[in-house]
């Protein structure tokens, strides 16, 4: 029965590779012209995503929206240890947006709504390109739903907790190598859902500097409706590689922690400065459970991560040049989770540095435009191939990675 499971290896081990550093940045236009840097920010209803304690600061009699959406584009290229080929991901945009609500019941309570996409990924390949064994395509998508409540200490202070619902959908494909037919290929897909709490304080300690601390549980993703198909595949291996067997597992959102500081150096000038700590050390491993299929029972596979926590770091910079232009700039560095020995193509990470841009214009006194792109380039990674160990399905070479994003919204307060 061992050497089924070793057929099974290849598919998955991208999945769980995937599971780092996929984050889709700052949740709003004006916060990713900032670089993220957002934990102590109050100018724009879109920090509720980072620190839901900010909320407590909007409690006039104005109803505040804030929506848009965000597109991301993550490129790689490889260059094969043995073939010295380059080869370079197509083009595939991530989609996503973004939602915000604000309402003041009272003045020391008001609640909030935010839709979010905070992870995700569309990794596309080649069909021909030397790794397709490893991975053709991926994606992941992730929905955040995130009910709010806030409270006013008193003129200083203000705590929020969020109750977090998320959705997520998962969908992979790749070649089957050990085949010559080319159509032959694996694929799976799965989607699930999960729960979580975020909690903030927010703090102002004289009238030029606040400060803010939030903190946001993991979310656990049960799939439990997935399917594992198989097509292409001779009738002498049909039982190892049946056409289509359930699949159940989980992926472990990190939880994250993270403290801000805003500093006002002057009427039209103010610098944000951020920390956070992301807990990917959560996905040490993962659990892949298949269903019962014609001679082969339910089983469970295990694959090993060892992901490690990881720190970024954010200053961002909001300018007013008049009373309608606003203008924002941020400088943002990130770590990795994913260590050497567990570099998969189906998502290329790396320590990233990165620098964003920005604006808000007033259009009318209760209604502006907000605009924002990011540029993020990653460290090279250099994979290798372990013989001795078949849970970790790869290809020997190098990589190099670039972050794109840009953001397009509205904001309105009546």
């Amino acid at each position: 029965m061992r050497q089924p499971l070793l057929f099974l290896i290849p598919v998955f081990c991208g999945l769980t590779a995937s599971a780092g550093g996929f984050d889709t940045g700052p949740q709003g236009a004006r916060v990713l012209g900032l670089g993220g840097a957002s934990t102590a920010y109050i100018n724009s209803i879109a920090g509720l995503s980072m620190n839901p304690g900010l909320l407590s600061q909007w409690g006039d009699s104005l109803t505040r929206l804030s929506f848009g959406g965000i597109g991301q584009i993550r490129r790689a290229s490889f260059i094969g240890q043995d073939t010295y080929l380059r080869t370079d991901q197509e083009l595939a945009v991530q989609p996503g947006g973004y939602f915000y609500g604000t309402r003041a019941l009272t003045k020391r309570v008001t609640l909030g709504l935010s839709l979010t996409t905070p992870y995700g990924y569309h990794t596309k390949w080649p069909d021909t390109w030397e790794g397709r064994a490893v991975i053709q395509e991926s994606r992941l998508n992730t929905y955040f739903v995130q009910p709010t409540v806030a409270f006013k200490l008193n003129e200083n202070f203000g705590a929020g907790v969020g109750l977090i619902y998320a959705y997520g959908k998962y969908s992979q494909r790749r070649a089957l190598g050990q085949y010559d037919d080319p159509s032959a290929n694996a694929q799976l897909s799965a989607s699930g859902s999960g729960y979580g709490v975020s909690v903030g304080l927010y703090g102002r300690t004289g009238d030029n500097l606040s400060f803010g601390i939030s903190y946001r549980t993991g979310v656990n993703l049960k799939l439990k409706n997935g399917s594992s198909t198989y097509a292409g595949v001779p009738s002498r291996d049909a039982a190892l590689l049946p056409a289509s067997t359930g699949l159940g597992t989980q992926i472990n959102l990190p939880n994250v922690v993270s403290v801000g500081i805003a500093d006002r150096i002057n009427k039209q000038l103010l610098l944000t400065f951020d920390f956070t700590l992301t807990g990917w050390s959560n996905l040490d491993s993962l659990k892949l459970d298949l269903a019962a299929n014609g001679g082969q029972p339910a089983r469970r596979v295990n694959i090993p991560r060892r992901y490690e926590d990881a720190m970024t770091f954010r200053i961002g910079a909001d300018y007013q040049v008049n009373p309608k232009l606003t203008l924002l700039a941020g400088v943002r560095y990130d770590e990795t989770p994913i260590r050497d020995e567990y570099i998969n193509p189906e998502f290329i990470d790396a320590n990233r540095l990165g620098v964003s841009a920005g604006l808000c214009y007033q259009l009318t006194r209760r209604l502006s435009l907000e605009g924002a792109y990011s540029f993020e380039y990653g460290q090279q990674r250099i994979a290798r191939t372990n013989p001795l160990s078949a849970q970790v399905a790869n290809i020997s070479g190098s990589y190099q990675m670039a972050v794109q994003t840009a953001s397009v919204g509205l904001a309105a307060a009546f």
